[in-house]
């Protein structure tokens, strides 16, 4: 169990440099997840060395940390809220929320500036089988016990509220909104994402409740063992679905800003994801505005026949036109009803036609071209055009002739 709990924490730590990688940043919403993934990884780390940790230095080094987790609960619920409300923004009032952990944090400063040798002797206390910490008055603002206790409220209190959240917004009223399956998936995340944090939650009181009823620390870890690592294995569940799920990553919310692609063409009075609603609980997806943007993105690169570049992706058109990976997927398939992969063969098909048509075959070799074309191969390339036209490159030029 000391393993899992061990490597859950490390790929907590970096699963937030993931995602803010596949998202660029650009979805503030992502900033909300990758900050709660990262600080609950912290206090999952600062747990696991003082329940089973056996390095005095890591024991000591991570007792500085704790004041970190009234930042866990604050971030999962700024980024429900930011999905939901198609809005990341903070109003003054919501800096109230990080109001505990501040005062936690000035608790600890004194603390802080102890000396190595005093916290060494903390970390000691630990590794003993009286656990109690209350002697030592780490933080002068919240006593031991009180801090336990705030922390117990705090994790049922945000609870509560993503489910409040998910509840006060679970329907839309616009009727012209698009149920597309992003939007679906989306929706299913947040209803799990609640309920993991609900299952942590109720495993941490268990564990809370168990440390104030045995000091003794063999008793204590007999008991909430089967807690401790359920609750591991849940939160690795949740690591695992935002991986295997990419679409995760990229959100959908409205305050996405448009790449440098957006500059070419005067994107900005369409650049807006979702319409501003009357209602403050209306998700409005893939509206004619949106859609209009995406087609205006996409017919940029069709002129600039960046598809002729080999390593022309998907990916490519997300960065630079600054509309998600997954909403262009949902464009093509859903609403085109073509892959990208068979929209970009298809351009550079046509472009081949053209060349065909200008007698190019004379001077260059039918692989030239499919490489001219940004094909991998010739084989490739054929396939793309039989696959396009209904017959492969040499019959057609056998038709022009």
């Amino acid at each position: 169990m000391n393993s899992t709990i061990a490597y859950t924490c490390l790929l907590g730590l970096f699963l937030p440099l993931i995602l803010l990688y596949f998202s660029r940043g650009r979805l503030v919403a992502n900033r909300y997840l990758a900050s709660f993934l990262f600080f609950a990884s912290l206090y999952l780390l600062e747990n696991f060395y003082f329940f089973y940790g056996e390095s005095l230095s890591k024991i000591a080094l991570f007792t500085n940390t704790h004041a970190f987790f009234y930042l866990m609960s604050p971030f999962a619920f700024f980024y429900m809220r930011s999905i939901l409300r198609d809005n990341s923004k903070l109003s003054k009032m919501d800096y109230l929320h990080f109001a505990p952990f501040v005062i936690s944090f000035i608790g600890y400063i004194p603390y802080f500036f102890t000396s190595w040798d005093y916290k060494l002797i903390i970390a000691q206390n630990t590794l003993g089988e009286n656990w109690d910490l209350s002697q030592f008055r780490t933080n002068i603002l919240l006593p031991h016990k009180i801090d336990q206790v705030l922390s117990v409220l705090n994790t049922y209190i945000y609870s509560v509220s993503l489910w409040y959240l998910l509840w006060f917004y679970k329907k839309p009223k616009n009727k012209s909104i698009v149920y597309s399956k992003p939007y679906k998936t989306i929706k299913n995340w947040l209803i799990v994402f609640a309920a993991i944090i609900t299952i942590i939650t109720i495993n941490f009181t268990i564990a809370m409740v168990n440390l104030w009823i045995y000091d003794d620390k063999s008793i204590f870890l007999n008991r909430t063992s089967g807690a401790l690592l359920f609750a591991s294995l849940v939160y690795v569940g949740m690591n695992m679905i935002i991986l295997f799920f990419p679409q995760i990553m990229y959100g959908f919310s409205a305050d996405l800003k448009l790449g440098p692609i957006a500059e070419e063409k005067d994107l900005s009075e369409k650049s807006t994801l979702v319409k501003e609603s009357d209602s403050k609980n209306e998700l409005q997806l893939f509206t004619p505005e949106y859609l209009d943007t995406i087609k205006i993105a996409l017919g940029i690169f069709k002129d600039r026949k960046a598809f002729l570049n080999a390593n022309f992706k998907l990916v490519q058109v997300a960065t630079e036109s600054g509309i998600p990976a997954h909403h262009l997927t949902y464009f093509f398939n859903e609403i085109k009803k073509i892959s990208f992969i068979d929209w970009r063969n298809n351009l550079r098909v046509e472009h081949a036609k053209v060349l065909f048509d200008q007698g190019v075959t004379d001077k260059i070799t039918l692989h030239t071209i499919s490489l001219n074309c940004g094909f991998a191969s010739q084989n490739t390339f054929i396939r793309a055009f039989k696959k396009a036209t209904g017959t492969t490159p040499s019959k057609y030029l056998k038709s022009l002739s």
